[in-house]
Parts: C-alpha cells; structure tokens; sequence
C-alpha cells in the first residue's frame, strides 16, 4: 500500500495545484507540504520487502532508497526556490508529476514498463520548458518552442529505441542460432543509443544546451536533475534483468566504453569554446554525464560504483549550479549574467554555489564527483592506460573551461556604482533617467545555495556515508558476474 501512496499520491496532488496554479503560493505550499508528506511515507517503507501489483513487482532496495530521499530533496529545494524567484505558474503540477513517475521508476523492477514511464516523464517535462510565469504579458520566443520540440522529438526517438530494444529481448534466445552473429550486439547498441539520447551524451547533446541556454533554471533542475539518474538506473536494471546480453555482446562493451570517453573529451571541448555562461555549463553537465556513462560500461565494481555516485553528484551539482543561475539572474533575467564579470561580488552565495557546483561537475575534492572519477580513473587503469589518458584529458579540458568561467564572470574586477551626475542645463529631476537600483540577494534562496553546498561537501568528504551500501548493491548485480 506505501508503494501506491508513493506514486500516486503526488500525481494526485499534481491535478490539485494545477487548478491553483492561479494562486501561486498556494499551490507551491500545497506541493511542497506533500513532498514532505512523501518523505515521511518513505521512511515508514520496509527495504527488500517486495509486493506484487498487476503483474509488476513493487520493490524499494536500499540503492534505491537513497535515490529516493535525493530525489524528493531536489524537488523540495527547487520548490522553496520557486516561493522567491520567478517561475512558470504550472511548476509545481509538473513537479509533482515528474516526482510521481520517478517514484515509480525507483519502485518498479520491470524493465520495459519503468521505459514508459521515462517516456510519459519526457512528455511531461516538456511543458515546463514553455510554461509562463503567471500573468505573463508576451508569448513564448522561438528559441524556446526550438528547445521544446528538440527535447520532445528527441526524447520520442529514444522511446522508440528503448522499446525495439525491449520488445527483441523478449524474443532473443541465446545459442538459438549457433554459428551465426547473436543479436545481443544490435539490442544493446539500442539500448546504449537510447539512453546516450536520455543522457545527452555528444552528439546528442543539443537538446541539454538549448534547454540550459534557453529554459528556466528551476525548469531545467527538473529535466535533468531527476531523469539523468533516473535513466542509468533503468539501464542497469535492464542489464540485471537481461545478463545474457553482456555474455553474447562480446566487444560491444568496449565501443560502449570509447564513445562514452570520447563524448566526455568533445563535451568538455566544446566548454572551452562556448560563447555564454549557460552554454559552458551545459556542456560541463554533458561532460560529466559521458564520465558516469563510461563509468557504467566498464561494469567493474569501481566503475559501476562510480557511476552511481556520479549519478547522485550529478543531481545535486545540477542543481545547485541552476539554482545559482536563477539567483545570479535575478530580478533582470540573464542580461545580468552576460554584461558584468564581477557576479561573485554582486552575488556571494549564488557566486559560491555556481563556482561550488561547477567544481563538483568537473570532479574535484572534497565534492563527491571527486571520488567519483576517482573510481572512474581506477576502472580505466583496470582496462588500459589509454583510456585513463582520454579521461584524464576530459577532466581537464572540464578544470580548464571552469577557470576560464570563473575569471570571465565571477572574479573580475568590481564594478562601481553609477555615480549622479550634476544636472544639464535647464534640466530637471522629472526628465532624468532613474539610475538602476542594486537588489540584493534574497536571503532564502541564498541560505538553500549554503546548506546543499554543505550537503555536497559532507558527502565529498565522507563517501563512506553511501559507497558501502552502493558497493553492496552493485556486489550484488548478476551482471557484473557477467561480464
């Protein structure tokens, strides 16, 4: 019955704050009192205790438990935001609805319908790219219908793959045709190109830079902090479920491998060369993102490992790096983020949270992406040196565009305040233009920024907190055996 209460209950409370999504703050404090109520329910959840419902099996491992408790944290953090900063009026209904069916991918143990789901969650994120503040007097730009339709027909396509990959595991029988090429090689480039699209692994990345260059911060927190993770778990639930796809693909893990490290050279490549802020950060997310899904092809136990971790990073560097977007952006949209070099004066925490998130993107210590590609580095040492070379350049080509980031736009020199000059002749107070005022940061949104930065580093500090249940989880895996 939990299992239920914690997918259906936030879709039901979704309907709710859509018919109050005229009432802003109503809404808002409606969806963020029932997330809480979600995290009371899934602390009363029983680990490994597993039900059965129309022929699906409900089961909260502890792997996935903690994914949960992050994932219900970034909705809640980003909900609290929305109480301050500028947001469209439906994000609180497609939070709640994109909370539900993660929820679901996390409790459901069959590989094809948790497929669906991320396809339903494709078509629901979609319109937060292009949902208007309320009251909103002008209509959506067309860089932002671009972006919308990129990631629908994007993400339609990766569906599609999924599905055909899914539908010839059903029928694959292995040793059915001896002496000729097994099919497993064909299933699993499907599966790996389905979710490389989900992961916006280059070249499928575009759809990651026009949604961080064009989309809101808090509706991009939602399409990517919560599917990315969301994706890799389905992936290593397929190959759990389908071993023998590991057994018969012979060298296909390894093209699986050099594509996920070239993406992550190229993603990082390209954040050199990026010509805004939001556009580095995205390819630092997309550069991260090749790093996890190099971690996940090895299928070592340090690579695997890594890849979970990295996972978790991912979340909460998203998140905290979008937040401070917002925050730096606030109140004059991204003009503010594009004119000034000297954003980490006029903005400390969101300053703090931007270079601090972006250092957990580019794993560095004491952030947990640190000793993610730590054991992203042990898994390539495992295989071949060559491979600890792209990855070593991957990293930093990452260490580099964030250097280059942080003297264009956080460490230059401090700008002064426009100064009143004498009147002109024959003029007076009322035809003079009002100098712009400084708006501070909000101080919500600035302490949100300090205590996941302090969430962050504990957990960079101290990896033990979760690496012995990811370590246990992943011992556990038929896969590895199997490959």
């Amino acid at each position: 019955m939990l299992y239920l209460l914690l997918i259906f209950f936030p879709i039901s409370m979704a309907f709710t704050t859509f018919l109050l999504r005229r009432r802003s703050r109503i809404a808002i404090g409606l969806a963020i009192g029932t997330l809480i109520t979600e995290l009371l329910l899934a602390v009363q959840v029983r680990v490994d205790d597993p039900i059965r419902v129309l022929g699906v099996t409900l089961l909260l491992s502890p792997l996935h438990q903690i994914f949960l408790f992050l994932f219900l944290g970034v909705g809640i953090v980003t909900l609290i935001t929305a109480l301050i900063l500028p947001h469209g009026e439906n994000l609180s209904a497609i939070g709640l609805l994109t909370i539900g069916q993660t929820i679901a991918i996390l409790v459901m143990q069959d590989s094809f319908v948790t497929a669906l789901v991320l396809v339903s969650i494709g078509l629901t994120t979609v319109l937060a790219i292009v949902d208007l503040p309320v009251g909103a007097g002008v209509l959506v730009s067309r860089q932002v219908l671009a972006a919308a339709l990129k990631y629908l027909v994007l993400m339609v396509v990766s569906g599609i793959l999924l599905y055909i990959a899914y539908v010839l595991t059903d029928i694959f029988r292995p040793g059915e045709l001896p002496g000729r090429i097994s099919p497993a090689r064909f299933i699993l480039a499907l599966l790996a190109a389905g979710f490389a699209l989900r992961m916006a692994l280059t070249p499928f990345h575009s759809w990651l830079v026009d949604l961080v260059s064009y989309s809101g911060s808090l509706a991009s927190i939602l399409l990517i902090a919560l599917p990315a993770p969301a994706s890799l778990l389905i992936f290593l639930l397929t190959l759990q479920s389908f071993p023998t796809l590991i057994f018969e693909g012979g060298q296909a893990l390894n093209v699986l491998r050099t594509g996920a490290a070239i993406s992550a050279v190229l993603a990082s490549a390209l954040a050199l060369t990026a010509g805004s802020l939001r556009g580095r950060i995205a390819y630092l997310i997309a550069g991260h993102c090749g790093i996890i899904f190099y971690s996940f092809a090895s299928l070592s136990l340090p690579g695997l490992s890594g890849a979970i971790l990295g996972s978790i990073n991912l979340a909460l560097g998203v998140t905290a790096v979008l937040l401070s977007l917002a925050l730096i952006e606030y109140p004059d949209g991204q003009l503010a983020a594009t004119t000034r070099s000297d954003l980490f004066w006029q903005r400390p925490m969101a300053g703090a949270g931007l270079l601090g998130g972006g250092l957990a993107l580019i794993g560095w210590f004491p952030f947990p992406g640190g000793t993610s590609y730590l054991l992203a580095l042990q898994a390539a040492a495992a295989i071949n040196w060559i491979e600890v070379l792209v990855l070593a350049t991957a990293m930093a080509l990452a260490a580099l565009t964030l250097v280059q980031l942080t003297i264009q736009y956080l460490l230059g020199t401090r700008e002064s305040s426009p100064t009143t000059e004498p009147p002109l002749l024959e003029e007076s107070d009322l035809n003079r233009l009002v100098p712009p005022r400084h708006v501070g940061e909000p101080i919500g949104v600035g302490g949100l920024i300090g205590v996941l930065l302090v969430v962050i580093i504990v957990i960079g500090l101290f990896p033990n907190l979760l690496l012995p249940t990811i370590e246990a989880a992943v011992r556990s895996l038929a896969v590895l055996s199997a490959s």
